[in-house]
């Protein structure tokens, strides 16, 4: 079902976050979804994740091929997007890949390879964000390990690229 971007349902997902933190004692991150449709938006979805963010005192596990597909989805810049999220609440990147519908749909699926501009968003999110911890998402259509160690290999030069310790997180 669609999230709608609206007042009420910023206060409603901070307040099921803020439940579930109180519940196990600590902050969580909330992750950034892909969607289809936004009926009944009041607000735009940089506004509405950071509302959340700020209300329920929580992190981002920043999902950077969802800003991908949204922004063809959607129309907007990912860069733009990316920048205009609070760096103090970043706590991990997820990267995937996507099946292209058409041209100007994109549609979530875990199940192909990484592209080469959500690798290139991946690569802004460091230099913005610092190198945090990164999850390669593949849910179906696994391809043979040494397919997937490339994918993981080139995380690992955009990390190294944009890191001052020694030990590069991968998770």
């Amino acid at each position: 079902m669609p999230l709608p971007f609206t007042d009420e349902a910023v206060h409603y997902v901070a307040g099921r976050i803020r439940q579930v933190q109180d519940f196990l004692e600590q902050r969580i991150a909330m992750e950034n979804i892909s969607y289809y449709a936004a009926p009944g938006q009041h607000m735009q979805e940089i506004a509405f994740i950071r509302a959340v963010l700020e209300e329920a005192d929580c992190d981002l596990l920043l999902d950077v091929n969802n800003i991908y597909v949204n922004s063809i989805n959607h129309r907007y810049d990912a860069e733009e997007f990316l920048v205009a999220l609070p760096a103090g609440r970043v706590r991990y990147f997820h990267i995937a890949g996507h099946y292209v519908e058409a041209e100007d749909i994109r549609i979530d699926t875990h199940g192909a390879a990484v592209c080469d501009p959500v690798f290139e968003l991946l690569d802004n999110a460091y230099s913005h964000f610092g190198p945090v911890p990164t999850l390669l998402e593949r849910d179906f259509n696994i391809p043979p390990l040494e397919e997937l160690l490339t994918e993981v290999d080139r995380i690992v030069k955009l990390q190294s690229t944009h890191s001052n310790t020694e030990r590069l997180k991968i998770v």
